[in-house]
């Protein structure tokens, strides 16, 4: 059969278009997940380093209660008289076997004052409310506003002194310069990096932040192991 001239000039022009298109599509593809991956790498090395100094990390006590653990590395402040923050990360939350797929996220929020600069702050948030699963699977929310949030204590000696003060229902630490501190994020505003889910996980799977949350993590994709192993090594996978 002989094929029209119009019809063969439109196969001549797509296919050879299509055939340009496609690398190009897997390559940036390609280059967000290795994005990815390297976010996941380095919000399991902040953890890894928030637990190393043993006189200036979380008491054990409170990891031991922890519900989630969000680490997000490089929160970026800059400003001129008025300044905002953005950072993005990783969040996961113990299950009956072990962390959860991650739902990566961002903490974006505003600062006035007087400020020249930028600042780079890594932070880590470690969420002790039974219901911070469904917090953390809502599209935003303000820190401070729908979960109390407060500095969090270091020193592993303090551990039997916290005990009873641990009251707040998320606590933060962030590390400007050297060791971890405890940091006030109140008024911080949480985001669901849907775009990055999207691209981790699929479209399907993407949609239901709580049910990643609620999905053992082990089989998930390699891109968000190095998160996961960090949570498993210096955290511990089961609640006590």
């Amino acid at each position: 059969m002989t094929l029209p001239g119009s019809q063969l000039m439109r196969e001549g022009v797509v296919f050879p278009m299509l055939l340009a298109v496609l690398p190009l599509a897997v390559c940036a593809q390609s280059q967000r997940h290795e994005k990815l991956e390297d976010r996941a790498r380095r919000a399991g090395q902040i953890v890894g380093e928030l637990v190393r100094e043993a006189d200036h990390s979380p008491p054990q006590s409170l990891l031991n209660r922890a519900t989630c653990v969000a680490a997000v590395p490089e929160v970026v402040q800059a400003g001129l008289e008025i300044g905002g923050k953005v950072g993005y990360g990783l969040a996961s939350c113990r299950t009956s076997t072990g962390w959860s797929l991650p739902t990566f996220v961002a903490l974006k929020g505003g600062t006035f004052g007087l400020q020249i600069g930028v600042q780079s702050t890594d932070v880590v948030l470690v969420f002790l409310n039974e219901n911070a699963s469904r917090l953390i699977g809502s599209s935003s929310f303000d820190l401070g506003g729908q979960a109390s949030v407060a500095a969090g204590p270091v020193g592993r000696n303090l551990s039997a002194e916290t005990d009873y003060k641990l009251t707040a229902e998320i606590y933060s630490y962030s590390r400007t310069k050297g060791l971890f501190a405890g940091i006030d994020l109140a008024g911080t505003k949480w985001e669901i990096d849907s775009k990055a889910n999207r691209a981790a996980y699929g479209e399907a799977r993407a949609r239901d932040v709580r049910d990643l949350l609620h999905t053992d993590g082990s089989g998930g994709p390699a891109l968000v192991q190095p998160f996961l192993e960090s949570l498993r090594r210096h955290v511990g996978s089961t609640r006590r």
